[in-house]
């Protein structure tokens, strides 16, 4: 309890720079500039969230990120059981990233505030012109070089079974299929074990991160093509299936 009070009151303290940070963006036009402040601030906090709550972050194929260096804007797709995966996985990406969130957390005090600041894309999962233009926002972000972070799932999966994914959404590949850039598949193992699993109890552990090999749509044999969603299912499923075995060994 005293680790979920600590992170409140890391929140309540971006809170009040909040403030300061939307009275200075009256007076500052220089975007890129704007856009770099952001991603420290953010990525600041999530860091020291991560400490106060006793979160130790272990990555498996950091060599297939690696190989992605120089790559502006990719495409990254993992599973997703609760708010540590986002927390663990955007200090373990580390770089200019959007992600693809449900519009009920831009309504959110603070949290709300940053996600927009650092260019998060907010999804209405019962409005298909939502999911529409979602992906044409997508596409336009990674032709301008940053990289976006989506969740195919489309939900938070409560299966007792970590690796027993949800059906993947076929639409979510409209974006590195047109975009034709490179697609990452990641996997976030134990988040749910820091915080989901025993609200409101922060409790300290390992989370375990694995990225797969990274492709391009366009390099895909046609009949993969048509089962794009399922494909990718299987390579997330594949990688937690590897984490979890590695944990049991």
């Amino acid at each position: 309890m005293i680790r979920f009070i600590l992170a409140i009151i890391i929140i309540l303290i971006l809170g009040l720079y909040s403030i300061f940070d939307a009275i200075v963006c009256l007076f500052v036009n220089d975007k890129k500039c704007l856009s770099i402040h952001n991603y420290k601030v953010v990525k600041f906090v999530i860091d020291l969230v991560l400490r106060i709550s006793g979160v130790k972050i272990v990555v498996d194929g950091i060599e297939n990120y690696q190989e992605l260096a120089n790559e502006k804007g990719i495409f990254i797709i993992s599973n997703h059981r609760g708010y540590f995966d986002i927390l663990s996985g955007y200090v373990t990406l580390d770089r200019d990233l959007s992600i693809v969130a449900k519009t009920e957390l831009k309504k959110l005090p603070i949290v709300g505030y940053w996600m927009k600041r650092i260019g998060c894309l907010f999804l209405d999962r019962d409005n298909l012109r939502s999911g529409a233009n979602m992906v044409i926002d997508a596409i336009s972000l990674i032709k301008s070089g940053k990289s976006v972070w989506v969740f195919p799932e489309g939900t938070r999966n409560k299966n007792i079974d970590p690796t027993n994914l949800l059906e993947f959404k076929s639409g979510t590949f409209k974006i590195p299929e047109k975009s034709d850039c490179y697609v990452l598949p990641m996997a976030i193992l134990n988040a749910d074990k820091v915080f989901e699993n025993q609200i409101p109890i922060i409790k300290p552990g390992t989370i375990y991160i694995g990225f797969g090999k990274a492709y391009k749509v366009s390099e895909l044999a046609d009949d993969v093509k048509e089962n794009i969603a399922e494909h990718n299912r299987i390579l997330v499923k594949e990688l937690l299936v590897n984490l979890k075995n590695r944990l049991e060994v």
